[in-house]
């Protein structure tokens, strides 16, 4: 083994010791390539009480040479299905920090699925998490059939689809893992019940709202969504929307919405009308200038059965294009079993992926997404001292970011 390497390793040995016994030293790091946000850059950056800063402490208590690797912010992933799952949940945790990600943002998660993670998130060494505790829909609108199935021990799309007149007579999930708002009566009943809930953001569903808003199987009215996202607005919580059409996104933009939780199309199958799920300039524009977040899940169409090549080169088109117009991109995963990491896969097999653009989506923006009020995404002054320590470059094949040296998460290094 290398002697820098084997130096590097009982440095941080030690380093990780000494942290966790006193997280209020103060290190050095030295000769590390750090992301600016573009680029990386030679610096030396101190970690002081958990933050970061370039003025030099009174006093360093231990020095780590980094020797030239390549040091990023922790990533994120803004639609995890898989943290709050029955069967994979608990040891989510450990393969999301395991795999550098930091930042989780749980949507659509019943209250059981909550209560399984909640003392195994939110710590030292554990992602930070936020949770939408449910979704708003229609009366029998999508997805309640995605809870009330498994409820009812049926559990594959398959049976679903079967005994779906038999499903939509039950209610157990009905204000757990959705609810049910038509109008601006059931809205004022059921939303102190939601708050009591405690979400960290609202999770509503606008399915061709324009034309089929309300209708079994859809999502919300445009009227109604309107009054959920004042009401959102009103208690301080962010919204974001699972969308069907190009309409919906306008009509998100419209009553301003956070996030959308999936781009139009993402699961088409090439078959119909192209423009019922096709993306303006203009709507991109719009989209740039609101800053609203857009979580594509462009993976998500790995479900149909053989993707048509047509349909992988739009997606590339398409992520391109919001590239390209300055669309305020997230990562997020919305798999039961997995993290961000299939969808980062499915973007890298689309082909000419942009390194800068996504290594900033990944580290930069999905983490400040997630968590918009904490100084996170970025190695500045006065900003939480967490990062990854990389042994190669990402910006040469972003998957390099699975080649993680160490970790640390507010100034103590993880072992």
């Amino acid at each position: 083994m290398h002697k820098l390497h084997i130096t590097l390793l009982f440095c941080l040995w030690v380093f990780s010791l000494a942290a966790q016994t006193a997280g209020t030293k103060t290190y050095a790091y030295q000769n590390g390539s750090w992301y600016n946000g573009t680029d990386f850059t030679s610096a030396t950056w101190y970690v002081v009480n958990g933050t970061f800063t370039k003025k030099t402490p009174v006093k360093v208590d231990s020095t780590i040479d980094l020797a030239g690797r390549f040091v990023v912010p922790p990533m994120a992933d803004a639609y995890s299905a898989s943290l709050t799952d029955p069967t994979n949940g608990p040891s989510m945790p450990k393969n999301y920090m395991d795999e550098g990600i930091f930042y989780i943002q749980a949507i659509g998660n019943t209250q059981a699925g909550y209560k399984a993670i909640a003392d195994k998130v939110n710590r030292p060494t554990a992602p930070d998490a936020v949770f939408s505790n449910g979704a708003i829909t229609c009366t029998l609108g999508y997805p309640f059939v995605l809870y009330e199935g498994p409820a009812n021990g049926i559990y594959t799309p398959q049976m679903m689809g079967q005994r779906y007149d038999q499903i939509k007579l039950q209610n157990k999930m009905l204000g757990d893992g959705y609810w049910f708002i038509d109008n601006k009566t059931s809205l004022e009943a059921n939303w102190p019940k939601i708050m009591a809930q405690k979400p960290g953001l609202i999770n509503i569903y606008l399915l061709d709202a324009a034309t089929n808003g309300g209708k079994e199987g859809k999502g919300l009215t445009p009227e109604v969504a309107k009054l959920v996202v004042k009401k959102a607005k009103k208690a301080g919580l962010p919204v974001y929307a699972h969308v069907e059409t190009a309409d919906d996104i306008r009509l998100a933009l419209k009553l301003g919405v956070t996030g959308i939780t999936n781009i139009p199309g993402n699961t088409w199958d090439g078959k119909g009308d192209a423009a019922k799920y096709t993306l303006t300039d203009e709507d991109l524009k719009k989209l740039a200038k609101k800053k609203t977040v857009v979580i594509p899940q462009f993976s998500q169409a790995q479900q149909t059965t053989g993707v048509p090549a047509a349909i992988t080169a739009r997606q590339a088109e398409l992520l391109k294009r919001l590239f390209d117009n300055g669309v305020n991109v997230a990562i997020g995963s919305n798999d039961p079993q997995r993290s961000i990491r299939g969808e980062l896969n499915y973007w890298f097999q689309l082909g000419k992926l942009n390194y800068n653009t996504t290594l900033k989506i990944l580290c930069e923006t999905t983490p400040r997404a997630v968590f918009p009020k904490r100084k996170i995404g970025r190695i500045e002054e006065g900003y939480e001292a967490s990062f990854l320590v990389l042994n190669d470059n990402p910006l040469n094949n972003i998957l390099k970011l699975r080649a993680i040296s160490f970790k640390v998460k507010n100034g103590v290094v993880l072992k």
